[in-house]
Order: structure tokens, then C-alpha cells, then sequence
């Protein structure tokens, strides 16, 4: 079984636009998929980072599909726009597009998250005022829940 990403690494930037990936991560790609990787975003405020192979697999439905939504064209001009392929390089790192760096103001504390298949670096405050203002709810909790036991949804008034 392939290790998964799990948790979260607090991390910074250098001047030159690297982030060194934590040790655990690094391992789980190498083990599991290899150093080449997919950066992207699809608003500009974080980073998508996928392995490869994991890449690979969702263009792979992307092109599968006969006729696309267009939600489904706007996401795949998104990530486009976004997106660079690129390696990690021997010491660990990952260099990150100055546009993507900007635009998701990578500039000192950044916080990676584990995603099981791919990581998502956040500037660390604006991911904290985004998603650590409010509480997870039981009501969020069964409905991921559901979600996990492959029931159908509950309408939103229960």
C-alpha cells in the first residue's frame, strides 16, 4: 500500500522562491510516485501540488469524458493557467512560479497540508482566517460521515 500525505508542516520560503518539502512528505513522494510534480491553483489564493502520476490520472478522466461541462473546461483552463510541471530537486526543494507565488502570497510562514494523494501549500494566515474561524459542526460531521459510508446525502433542513 502507498503511503499516504497526512497532517500538516509549518514551512518557509526562500529568497529565490523554494520550499523545502518536510521530510515526511518527501519520503511518501519518492516511495510512492517520484520527484516529478504538478503545480497548479484554480483562484490564485494556495497551491495544488500533485504528484505526477496522480496528475496524470485526473487528465486521464478529463479525457475520458466525451462532452464537457463547462464548470468542467473552466477547471481545466484554471489549472492551465496555473499550472507548471517541475521536480523536486536534490536537496528537497520545490520551486515555486513567481505569478503562483505572488498571487497566494507565499512570502514567510506557509503551512502544507497533507491531502492523502497531494499536498496544498496555504500562505499559513489567510488559511487560518479562511478555515479556522468556526467550529466543525455535527452537522458537517454526519454529513462527511455519510459521505464516507456512500449513503445518499441528507437534504440540507434535516
Amino acid at each position: 500500500m502507498i503511503e499516504r500525505f497526512r497532517g500538516s508542516y509549518i514551512a518557509t520560503i526562500d529568497d529565490r522562491g523554494r520550499v523545502k518539502i518536510p521530510a515526511k512528505y518527501l519520503a511518501v513522494l519518492e516511495q510512492g510516485f517520484g520527484r516529478e510534480v504538478y503545480l497548479t491553483s484554480l483562484n490564485g489564493d494556495h497551491i495544488l501540488f500533485y504528484p505526477m502520476p496522480v496528475w496524470q490520472e485526473i487528465e486521464r478522466k478529463i479525457a475520458a469524458t466525451p462532452m464537457r461541462d463547462p464548470e468542467l473546461e473552466e477547471y481545466v483552463s484554471r489549472s492551465s493557467y496555473w499550472g507548471t510541471e517541475t521536480e523536486i530537486d536534490p536537496k528537497g526543494r520545490v520551486l515555486i512560479p513567481a505569478d503562483l507565488r505572488a498571487a497566494s502570497k507565499l512570502e514567510s510562514a506557509l503551512l502544507i497540508l497533507g491531502k492523502i494523494d497531494h499536498l496544498v501549500i496555504w500562505n499559513k494566515e489567510v488559511f487560518e482566517a479562511r478555515y479556522m474561524g468556526g467550529q466543525f459542526t455535527d452537522e458537517k460531521l454526519h454529513r462527511v460521515s455519510r459521505l464516507l459510508n456512500e449513503l445518499p446525502a441528507l437534504p440540507r433542513h434535516e
